[in-house]
């Protein structure tokens, strides 16, 4: 018993803790984020080496405690061990840190790599024990001690694996939760401060509240993207934030009256929701989708100790997350064999719908708004150093998690800094899409809210300039180039004026051959220039104080084959999107109307009485569906009648509300309402409208218009006014004038019959 072997306390703890050290700084090598292939690969191999040397060392600084013999090692052992130790850490981590990405779902890949290290481990210690000669020095004075050493060491094993086990079940647990909300509808803030870092919880992840469970596509066709009728409403409310936030508590009330299981099919409607809410007509599952984006905005923003009107603007794509298993699972539905059409495409809309999508609300805040957020509990860090706690919250890849924050740091610079004065010369290029659905435009990349364009002058155009460009309207390219080179070339006079037009024309020659240089030649060359002036919202669209930004266009119908990758500042954008998009800026006129329509729309929604039902077998559900609709069969006055007694409604004073004995007709797709005759005087008095309303009866009567455009109505005994009510229309911007051009000069006209 006394010639075991005793170990020294010194060199064992140190033998105990070199591996640590070692790890920590061999993995901390491997995290630096380098922007060169040369300097990751350079890393990666630091990595191997002092990974390899503390296991090494760990070894043979344990021998060195041994008192009670003397250890000799064989030279040709002593290098194997090494080698060993060495090419295994360099060939596991090499092979971990580069495709880790793509293995964050795959467990059996990393349980693999960690076999493979452990052997590599394993086998360095038995090839060092194989060249080492023992030669006894003295007797242990004590041989108890042994006995204690090993129960140390069996502590500490002990302690580490339960220490392992508990934070392994934590990572994973952690990360289930990761994947299922990967596969959810999400909204998520993304705020910057002054320096460009990123506001982040205190575990790195970002803030986002839940918006819904799952989106179910209704087809193959209606997917949730930019030219989903939804997110244009969802965008244009994050640039008016008022016309909403006083519903926002009674949307919150409304969603917890109707949460039933039903209530987990809600998604947004493929076709536009109405005007007015009509019950027979109205879109359940778009106002439920809404509703609830509006209190997850709401939600962000009290957790933030902001007002929703400060919560920030809506960011213009839409990210898909859950997809790093996605390549892996389509090949394994495509490649399997014996698989009807039906079959394959059933699995890959499988996968499709896995996936989830997270939308961004994006701002920037000064100094005293960052200390702020700081006092809440929040943190703000660079990108490259919580990318990886983001991207796996997410389940996409690193490297497209930096694509997007970058892309999102140039959006809010854009939407809140951006000035762009002057007169520019752009394309406008519609492209229609397959199968009839609709068209793209042609867009700058970096700020699609944009055309491609080049700058023309530096300030709007002085009637003289104006009056030179209406001489090319209506020409090709090659024609006002060749125009302008004979305006350049004219043999006139020295006189200021003519000098001054020959400086202008050789201004619009380079301007135009600029443009030509960055958009697609087969477009370019076949469009028409349009001499109009227009006005555009480029410039600080999210703060406002702004001057315009003036235009003139070529326009052309783009080609749907004509690839426009090679374009590296071209992009396509859906049209209806783009369109969208110019009216949303600050002080736009838009707003007033989206703040109508959403109490026209939301009111008597959020005023009526939701009695909560609790279907609990499909056939209870059939029976709900089949009384709504015998309830959407009822007139006007019995829906008014179903939102309760109780003056509650946020329409109140905008629509003119018929007495219980009179019947009135409200389609919310046409543009005026007809009420039937009424028994006796209206008590509500005045209808509040636009002034752009047009009023119209049948009879002669005339009705007192009063300023503020309200409408008085006179009405005869016997004798009940017919009011037609005009729907406000929205502000025309260039895009709607440039795709009337557009289509009048290139799309084919209808023969007649």
């Amino acid at each position: 018993e006394n010639m075991q072997l005793v170990y020294a306390p010194g060199f064992t703890t140190l033998s105990v803790f070199l591996p640590v050290i070692g790890l920590t700084a061999a993995f901390a090598a491997a995290e630096i984020r380098t922007a060169k292939p040369l300097h990751h690969w350079m890393a990666l191999s630091v990595t191997g080496i002092i990974a390899g040397l503390s296991i090494v060392g760990m070894h043979y600084v344990g021998n060195l405690g041994v008192s009670n013999y003397m250890l000799s090692y064989g030279h040709q052992y002593l290098a194997a061990a090494f080698i060993i130790a060495e090419g295994d850490c360099l060939l596991v981590l090499v092979l971990f840190y580069t495709w880790r990405e793509l293995w964050i779902n795959s467990w059996w890949k990393r349980v693999l790599c960690a076999a493979f290290l452990a052997g590599g481990v394993s086998a360095m210690h038995f090839t060092a024990s194989v060249g080492c000669t023992y030669r006894f020095k003295m007797y242990a004075v004590d041989g108890k001690q042994r006995d204690v050493q090993v129960m140390i060491a069996g502590i500490l094993c002990a302690t580490a694996a339960i220490t392992f086990l508990a934070y392994l079940f934590a990572t994973r647990s952690k990360a289930h939760h990761a994947k299922k909300r990967a596969q959810k509808v999400v909204l998520a803030s993304a705020v910057f401060d002054a320096d460009g870092r990123i506001l982040v919880n205190t575990d790195g992840t970002l803030p986002t509240r839940e918006i819904t469970d799952k989106y179910n596509s209704i087809s193959f066709t209606d997917d949730f993207n930019a030219s989903h009728p939804v997110l244009h409403w969802l965008f244009r409310v994050s640039y008016n934030w008022n016309g909403v936030s006083d519903l926002v508590p009674r949307m919150q009330t409304h969603l917890l009256a109707r949460r039933t299981p039903a209530e987990q099919d809600s998604r947004p409607s493929s076709s536009s929701s109405s005007g007015v809410y009509d019950p027979s007509t109205y879109s359940d599952h778009s106002v439920v989708f809404r509703e609830r984006f509006c209190v997850a905005a709401s939600n962000l923003a009290a957790s933030m100790h902001a007002s929703l009107d400060n919560v920030g603007v809506l960011y213009d794509r839409i990210i898909e997350t859950g997809t790093l298993s996605e390549d892996l699972a389509t090949r394994r539905i495509t490649r399997t064999p014996n698989k009807s059409t039906n079959e394959l495409e059933l699995g890959v809309r499988k996968v499709i719908m896995g996936k989830g999508q997270v939308l961004f609300l994006v701002r920037e805040v000064d100094i005293e708004g960052a200390d702020r957020l700081l006092n809440s509990g929040y943190r703000f860090a660079h990108v490259a150093n919580v990318g990886r706690a983001i991207a796996e919250s997410l389940q996409i890849p690193v490297t497209v998690l930096e694509s997007h924050c970058a892309s999102l740091r140039s959006y809010v610079s854009n939407t809140e800094k951006l000035d762009k004065p002057g007169t520019w010369l752009s394309l406008f290029a519609p492209i229609a899409k397959a199968h009839g659905h609709g068209f793209d435009i042609a867009v700058n990349r970096h700020n699609q809210n944009q055309l491609p364009d080049a700058q023309l002058l530096a300030m709007p155009p002085q009637p003289w300039q104006h009056d030179l460009i209406l001489t090319l309207d209506g020409l090709k390219p090659q024609a006002c180039l060749r125009m302008m080179e004979k305006r350049v070339k004219a043999n006139e006079d020295d006189n200021p004026q003519y000098l001054r037009e020959r400086r202008f024309a050789s201004t619009v020659i380079s301007t135009i051959q600029s443009l030509e240089s960055s958009v697609p030649a087969e477009w370019f060359n076949q469009s028409t220039f349009v001499a109009k002036q227009l006005q555009a919202h480029y410039s600080r669209i999210a703060t406002g104080h702004a001057v315009p930004t003036f235009l003139y266009a070529f326009v052309v119908m783009g080609d749907m084959h004509v690839a426009i990758d090679a374009y590296g500042d071209i992009a396509r954008v859906p049209l209806s999107f783009f369109s969208m998009r110019q009216r949303c800026y600050s002080g736009s006129p838009d707003h007033q109307l989206l703040a109508q329509d959403i109490h026209t729309e939301f009111g008597p929604l959020l005023g009526r009485k939701v009695v909560k039902s609790m279907p609990s077998t499909k056939a209870g559900r059939l029976k709900i569906s089949g009384m709504t609709k015998q309830f959407h069969k009822h007139t006007t006055s019995e829906r008014q009648a179903s939102f309760g007694d109780t003056d509650t409604s946020s329409e109140n004073n905008l629509v003119m509300q018929a007495e219980p004995t009179g019947k009135a007709s409200f389609s919310p797709h046409e543009s005026e309402v007809i009420d039937q005759p009424l028994t006796r005087d209206n008590i509500w008095g005045g209808i509040l409208v636009n002034s752009e309303t047009t009023v119209k009866t049948d009879s002669r009567n005339s009705f007192t218009v009063h300023p503020g455009g309200g409408q008085g109505i006179t009405t005869q005994h016997g004798l009940g006014p017919q009011v037609n009510v005009g729907k406000a229309s929205q502000e025309a911007t260039f895009v709607d004038e440039l795709f009337a051009t557009t289509r009048a000069k290139f799309s084919p006209q209808r023969q007649g019959y």
